[in-house]
């Protein structure tokens, strides 16, 4: 009876509680740009409509905050709807008497209101800037600009003002729609000073050369070589202006800008990715019903840096830290509660966020979750400097997301600024922070070194002292002796067939000639013209030895991959394909033996398949040799120092390249004229074998999807 009564009592509360269910997923993306789970930052509270704001809106476009009122700029009505901070409708500013009568908007379409209360209302269509007081009464308005200097302002320009701002020294900077030379600014004056914010695109050589081939009309579809139109700006506290890039840039890192007074981009973009809204989307052309990247409509700045941007295509807003790291996401597409289905403009009032939604006619007011206020206060806690506050509220973040890269990151560093580096190398390896991860290193590896210096120099003094009495009194010679008697070397010939005994035979003599021939390989890398000539006339090499090359570079690839020192790895170590490191080295080296012995046969060429086969393979003996060593050294140096791996990782490649043309040339008896020849037509036809054969696989796929669809369609119809 107690248990039904209990029961009951649970089933009631689960009825009356409210459940609320929103029709979006938040994610993020992590250091591989992979899409993964994310708590809640912000949820709709309300949604004001006609009926909540007590007038039907029409198209509008901007909204403006604040220390005590809003200001929502109702386009299509051609009026300025005033309200308090709980939405009671306080005044409306549709018409104003100017010096020559009452005079009134046409198509307006940017707001701003300067901290003195002067309303800056970009209206399009009459080519103005209509400078307003608080109450609706006209100041003074701004044509279009003018300038004595021949060409600083283009031929045909058209001024249509579209969005504006004020800095506090009464500099007004202006979009003026259809314009790519930059933002318009004037001074306090109203005087047109020129334009900024706008280098233009340099095209690389490809771009270069297109252009010269295609026809005039292609040419002047193209948007490669115009400079940045803005779509919309906004200014924060410090003077700077935040500037949205409209979707014809071909720069899409460049989504969003931080300009100086000077009009230099001085966004901060140290993130995994830079804050260009999704990283994963549909492309064009896949069938999906929103195609292609984030296009920002607005950006809004919020306090200690933070500053969220508003997606035109998929109605989401983006939410980055100074630093441009993505802190969260909310919203989408739709007509639903908390969805946008027009976005026009952002807003913050407070903590929460405004979104304006244009085809929709409503303003959707988003509040943040505890989640989102543990990420604010972890940030304002950093910045006051209060670093284990900063760890605690970071650690409650994580409790509603583990996914969130930027609290181990920030747990890290508060445990870096405690001097426990070795636990601060642990949280930053956890949130992939490389960069300071190498700090931390560095001061780990300096308080190891100096406080262990007496032990590591007397452990050099003793290796050293071991070497040099292991070659004085070569105890290994014993082993080597008895390792010669039983596979049957003679070690004081050069001859592979030369035996110590007569009755060598099966396996050991098989073993005893492939290792001989793999040491070899050493040999070549530092000898390469005696080296393949051996190779080839000597038989100092076969086939068994250089297919263990082979095998040991993919190995050795394979272990740097995943031991390779986190500072310098970016691969996920979880998602290792042993096949694909296995294609990564014969799909390249089968396709230049093919297509080798295929075209030198052609010009005469001595080499054989084997022999071709041989020599390359023996050619990359120096990646082998490499590999190991600085993998192991990658696990102890910092990002500064990591342009010495590079380089010698580099002059490790070269030197295998080097070793190919060398085989190359000594294989088929070539001179370095015919060789370079021979090299460029066998890199030619190895793109054209690819080509081909990513062709081939890719119509079997096209006639594997029709004959599944006919199937489905036959029995569908049975």
């Amino acid at each position: 009876m107690r248990t039904a009564a209990k029961l009951m009592v649970v089933l009631i509360l689960l009825c009356s509680a409210e459940v609320f269910a929103l029709p979006y997923q938040s994610y993020t993306f992590d250091y591989w740009s992979e899409t993964v789970p994310a708590a809640q930052a912000y949820v709709p509270r309300r949604v004001l409509g006609s009926r909540e704001l007590g007038t039907a809106l029409s198209n509008p476009q901007d909204i403006f905050v604040t220390d005590e009122y809003i200001f929502v700029l109702d386009t299509g009505n051609n009026r300025i709807l005033v309200f308090d901070h709980d939405w009671n409708f306080s005044r409306e500013i549709s018409e104003f008497e100017n010096n020559s009568g009452i005079d009134r908007f046409n198509n307006p379409r940017g707001l701003y209101v300067s901290p003195e209360g002067v309303v800056y209302v970009a209206d399009q269509n009459n080519g103005r800037i209509v400078q307003l007081t608080e109450a609706g009464e006209f100041i003074q308005s701004f044509g279009e600009p003018r300038s004595d200097v021949e060409g600083v302002i283009p031929e045909g320009f058209r001024y249509r003002p579209r969005k504006v701002v004020v800095d506090v020294a009464g500099r007004m900077y202006v979009i003026s729609e259809g314009t790519f030379d930059g933002i318009l600014e004037f001074d306090d004056a109203g005087q047109f000073r020129g334009f900024i914010g706008a280098p233009r695109i340099r095209p690389n050589i490809v771009d270069y050369i297109w252009s010269r081939i295609v026809t005039d009309e292609q040419r002047s579809r193209r948007a490669l070589f115009l400079p940045t139109e803005y779509s919309n700006l906004h200014i924060d506290e410090s003077g700077f202006i935040y500037a949205t890039v409209s979707g014809l840039t071909t720069n899409e890192t460049d989504a969003i800008r931080r300009l100086n007074p000077s009009g230099k981009d001085v966004l901060r973009r140290q993130g995994f990715f830079p804050p260009v809204g999704d990283v994963q989307y549909p492309y064009a052309g896949l069938g999906a019903s929103i195609e292609g990247r984030s296009v920002f409509v607005d950006v809004v700045s919020r306090e200690y840096g933070i500053y969220s941007a508003l997606d035109i295509r998929r109605g989401r807003v983006f939410t980055y830290d100074s630093n441009g790291s993505l802190l969260y996401v909310f919203g989408g597409p739709g007509d639903q509660t908390g969805l946008i289905q027009g976005p026009a403009a952002i807003e913050a009032l407070g903590d929460k966020i405004l979104v304006l939604d244009s085809q929709l006619a409503r303003i959707t007011v988003f509040e943040p979750t505890p989640y989102a206020q543990y990420i604010h206060s972890a940030i304002a806690y950093h910045q006051a400097g209060e670093y284990e506050e900063a760890a605690d509220m970071w650690r409650k973040a994580l409790a509603y997301n583990a996914n969130l890269d930027q609290a181990y990151s920030g747990i890290g560093r508060s445990l870096l600024r405690q001097n426990r580096f070795v636990e601060a190398m642990e949280y930053f390896r956890l949130g992939n922070n490389r960069r300071d991860y190498s700090k931390a290193l560095a001061l780990y590896r300096r308080e190891v070194i100096f406080d262990n210096f007496p032990k590591i120099m007397t452990g050099l003094v003793i290796i050293a002292l071991g070497l040099l009495i292991l070659i004085k009194t070569k105890p290994y010679a014993p082993l080597k002796e008895r390792l010669n008697s039983y596979y049957g070397w003679n070690p004081h010939s050069r001859d592979q067939t030369a035996f110590a005994q007569d009755d060598v035979s099966g396996w050991r003599l098989k073993a005893r000639l492939t290792i001989r021939a793999l040491w070899y390989a050493v040999y070549v890398s530092l000898h390469p013209f005696d080296g393949f000539w051996d190779l080839k006339y000597e038989k100092r090499g076969n086939f068994a030895a250089s297919t263990l090359i082979l095998a040991l570079l993919v190995l050795t690839n394979a272990f740097g991959r995943q031991f390779t020192g986190f500072v310098l790895n970016p691969n996920d170590l979880t998602k290792l394909n042993i096949l694909m490191e296995v294609a990564v080295v014969m799909v390249p080296f089968m396709l230049w033996v093919v297509v080798n012995w295929s075209l030198t046969t052609l010009f005469e060429g001595k080499g054989t398949f084997g022999q071709i086969w041989i020599a390359t393979a023996y050619a990359l003996t120096p990646l082998i040799l490499v590999n190991i060593p600085m993998t192991i050294v990658s696990n102890f140096i910092t990002l500064e120092e990591a342009a010495f791996y590079y380089v010698i990782t580099a002059m490790a490649g070269v030197w295998s390249l080097t070793l190919v043309f060398i085989g190359n040339m000594v294989t088929h008896e070539f001179f370095v004229a015919k060789t370079i020849w021979s090299s460029c037509l066998t890199l030619a036809g190895m793109l054209l074998v690819a080509f081909m054969g990513l062709l081939f696989f890719s119509l079997v796929g096209e006639m594997t999807n029709f004959a599944a669809s006919v199937y489905r369609e036959v029995t569908f119809r049975m």
